[in-house]
This record gives C-alpha cells, structure tokens and sequence, in this order.
C-alpha cells in the first residue's frame, strides 16, 4: 500500500532549489527514524525548500566526527555521548531531539530478578565510559558497584552475548529493539530502566551539528519540517509504514513492525524545543560518574528554543 495521494501531492512552498541536508543515522534505518521518513513522504521537507539525504554509518561510533569534520550537516547520536563529546572539545551542539524518552536498557537473562541478584554476575558493555556510568548508578540503587560485577567489552553484540550465555545481561541494548527481538526469539529476558534506577532522564536520540552552524536557516528548516512531519507519522502511522516499507523492504519482518509499534509512543513532538533542566541534569549525572570532568555551560553543548526553565 502507497501512502494516499493526499500526502504526495501537497505543493511546495518554495520555488527556489531546494538546499541540500546530509544527516548520518546513528545506525541503519530503523523505526526510531520514522519521523524523519514521514518528512520525507508527507513533502515536510520539500516544502520548507530542502532535499534531506539520510545515510546508514558503517561505522555506529562515526557519525559524530564525521559531522565534525565537515562531511555531513547533521548527525543522529545520543544525549548520553554529548557529554563526553563536550568534554573532549569536539565543536558539536545539540540541534534538535528525535526520541525523547531514554530507550537504553540493562537486559539480563531469565531467573535475575533484581539487580542484587547481578552481584558476581559478568555484564556486556557496548560503550565504555557512558555504559559504566549508567551501570554503576543502576547497581549503586541496589547497593552494589561495578567492583561487585565482572564487565566485557561485547562491542555491538550484545544479543548474541546474551543469548550464547557469554555475559549473565548486557547495559547499551533498547527496549524498542533488542529486548523485542529476544522476546521474540523466546529468550525470555528480564529489563531493568535506568531511569528507574539512579539515572536522570535523558532524550535517546539528538541532531548534533557544527557549532558553527548551528543556526544556519537550512537547520532551522530542518526542525521545522520534521516536526511537520513527526504530526503526519502520528496521525498516520500505518501509511507512513506503508510507505517504509515499500520503498525498504528489509524493514518487513516482525521484529521491525513491532518495533515501529512499540516506538511511535516516544517520538518528540516538538524536535527544536530544548528542555535545558533535563540537559543540565544529566551533565551533572555525567560529572559526578566522571565521566565529564569540567563544568560546561549549557550554550557550548546544546542550543535551541528552550522551555524557559532555569
């Protein structure tokens, strides 16, 4: 099924060329870029005069320093990873939110129950420094620490890890994703949330883009049309999945029909609007796990309209 006429047919609101943006995923396509499709077909995008170009990394930790280096307008990355970015002086602001809810998950086989029952237990990490943090406030709620569990470095397997009985639970796995995928395949794991557990709220999923850029007009655009299109994807979703699906045909499965599904909840409604007290609260999460290791004023890391919290 196409999507209805409707949404392929409505005029465009600029007659000049459209501008080109180049935004690199965080990793293939998937639902959590939904948004970014209904864009696309609703024509958000090319009414607010731009032709958006969305790229698959093959690397998943690159598309931040690619976008740093010059090679691309736009990266999707996380809230957890901007600090850490900062810190190092990477010249990378958050421009705008795709997913505003935390999707990051400490998945453990059958028969955890609580995170107690990890003491001794060997635990997955895909990203050292931010996955350590997250960890150790979730064992420090129940009066454990990292000292008190064995870590490895699984890369980006955890599932596989997980699943041939390598590591007792992974930390960095998604509850939109992952913990679908095991249920699936009858493994029947346990999930704990982080921010049930010590962490601080979090957006999953931000636009980082050149400090020096990031209030280019085109950027603005950008936001201005994926929310446009983020109100088509909710009004709409099985269209817009239509319409995925067509053009991506590897998207056809279970799994990412589910995950579609299970997504659509934790989209942001309004991608520009920066909520400044969750981004400080969580900069101070990041430095007290030292992981961030000098104070850092809002501006130099995020920017956009806020919601007038101090």
């Amino acid at each position: 099924m196409m999507l209805p006429f409707l949404f392929l047919s409505l005029p465009t609101a600029r007659a000049d060329a459209p501008e080109t943006v180049t935004v690199i995923l965080d990793w293939f396509l998937n639902a959590d870029h939904a948004a970014l499709l209904a864009a696309d077909y609703s024509g958000a995008f090319r009414r607010h005069g731009l032709q958006v170009h969305l790229i698959a990394p093959s690397d998943p930790g690159s598309p931040a320093r690619l976008v740093a280096a010059g090679q691309a307008d736009l990266a999707v990355s996380y809230e957890t990873q901007l600090g850490m970015l900062a810190d190092q002086g990477i010249p990378l602001v958050r421009v705008g939110t795709l997913i505003d809810t935390p999707l990051d998950t400490l998945i453990a086989a059958p028969g955890l129950k609580s995170l107690k029952d990890l003491k001794g237990k060997t635990i997955g990490i895909s990203m050292a420094g931010v996955d350590d943090a997250v960890l150790a406030a979730m064992l420090g709620s129940a009066g454990l620490s990292l000292s008190d569990v064995h870590q490895v470095n699984v890369n980006f397997q955890l599932e596989q890890a997980l699943m041939s009985h390598s590591v007792d639970a992974v930390i960095g796995a998604t509850r939109t994703y992952e913990l679908i995928d095991l249920q699936q395949k009858g493994f029947d794991p346990v999930a704990f949330y982080p921010e049930e557990h010590g962490v601080p709220l979090n957006d999953e999923l931000i636009f980082l883009a050149p400090r020096d850029h990031a209030h280019d007009a085109k950027i603005i655009r950008f936001m201005q049309a994926l929310e446009e299109g983020t109100n088509t994807l909710l009004n709409h979703p099985d269209a817009i999945l239509a319409q995925a699906v067509h053009d991506h045909p590897e998207l056809d499965t279970p799994l990412n029909r589910a995950a579609w599904t299970a997504t659509l909840p934790r989209v942001c409604k309004q991608p520009a609007l920066l909520d400044s007290r969750r981004y400080r609260n969580f900069m101070d999460f990041l430095r007290a796990q030292g992981v961030v290791h000098r104070t850092l004023d809002l501006s130099t890391y995020a920017v956009g309209p806020t919601d007038s919290t101090p």
